[in-house]
């Protein structure tokens, strides 16, 4: 009698291996699964700072430029490499500025408008809301917005910009 039931416990050994084995294999495929879902998700938030960072960057060299805000403020186009070499991975389109305020500057705080505050002449301080938004392809698009401050000489107001 021994020997029948021990002849019975063969066959289950082999099938709670098996069912151990498709564990194994399950808990595998998912931290497989896991870790690419990890992968992309790290790789959409580099592809956002990036197109972040190039809109950032066209947007400083756009506003350093006195030009495309007098006398009328322009809208621009540029490419920009996030790696620096010699293509574009980005297109920047920057808005052009909208001016939200402008007053008369009392008191001077230069010498050059404070000369000419004495005259009855006064710089105009102006502040400006400019966009830009960075595309590669059609997979990223990133839009920032940002205010400056910009002080025009008494002879040189922008044409949309009244005090």
């Amino acid at each position: 009698m021994d020997l029948n039931t021990h002849h019975r416990e063969r066959g289950s050994t082999l099938i709670v291996s098996m069912i151990m084995l498709v564990l194994l294999t399950l808990f595998v495929l998912s931290a497989i699964n896991s870790s690419t879902v990890n992968l992309r998700i790290s790789s959409n938030t580099q592809v956002q700072d990036e197109a972040r960072a190039a809109a950032q960057r066209a947007l400083e060299a756009y506003v350093s430029v006195y030009a495309n805000f007098y006398p009328t403020p322009t809208a621009q186009t540029t490419t920009v490499s996030v790696n620096n070499d010699t293509t574009g991975n980005y297109a920047v389109a920057i808005t052009a500025p909208v001016c939200k305020r402008a007053a008369k500057q009392a008191p001077a705080r230069t010498a050059s408008c404070a000369s000419g505050e004495v005259a009855g002449v006064y710089c105009i301080d102006t502040l400006w809301e400019v966009s830009a938004t960075a595309t590669r392809g059609t997979e990223v698009s990133r839009r920032i917005t940002q205010g400056i401050s910009i002080t025009f000489p008494p002879d040189a107001v922008p044409a949309n910009c009244s005090i």
